[in-house]
């Protein structure tokens, strides 16, 4: 369930740079949440210039005026330093990647209440409450299989 939206001036990241940022944002999410990886979905968005992206959680829009932006929702119920871990951990995968200074990229995740979300066609428990079962498409991911 978590959906991080890269917001980027238009024809900034070619295709390798935006694989290695998903797969870096999944890196991250995943080492401090635990969460499956199949759970983790990136979209790049390219804009003209700052402005106003819409909360895709309803809690209303966020202004930037960054010329990077990374817009995360997650599920509800991690205490705040692990937010600001996932948050701060995304900014600087996505420095690494692009060379980009952290002075022009700012960030929000936003939260929902799990039961709010489906992925897989079940509806999602709270964070650390995923049965055994929702890993094994990691395993599979992991092997190359």
């Amino acid at each position: 369930m978590p959906y991080y939206r890269v917001i980027t001036p238009k024809n900034e990241l070619d295709f390798d740079a935006r694989q290695e940022i998903a797969t870096g944002f999944t890196d991250v999410h995943c080492g401090i949440s635990a969460a499956p990886r199949n759970f983790v979905h990136v979209e790049f968005m390219e804009t003209d210039k700052p402005g106003v992206i819409d909360d895709s959680h309803g809690a209303g829009q966020f202004s930037y005026d960054t010329k990077y932006y990374i817009a995360g929702g997650n599920r509800a119920g991690r205490p705040q330093e692990i937010k600001d871990q996932i948050l701060n951990g995304l900014i600087g995968k996505f420095c690494e990647v692009t060379g980009i200074s952290k002075n022009d990229v700012s960030g929000h995740i936003s939260e929902a209440p799990a039961k709010w979300t489906m992925e897989g066609g079940h509806v999602l428990p709270d964070p650390g409450e995923e049965p055994p079962e929702w890993y094994a498409a990691d395993t599979v991911a992991a092997s190359g299989s």
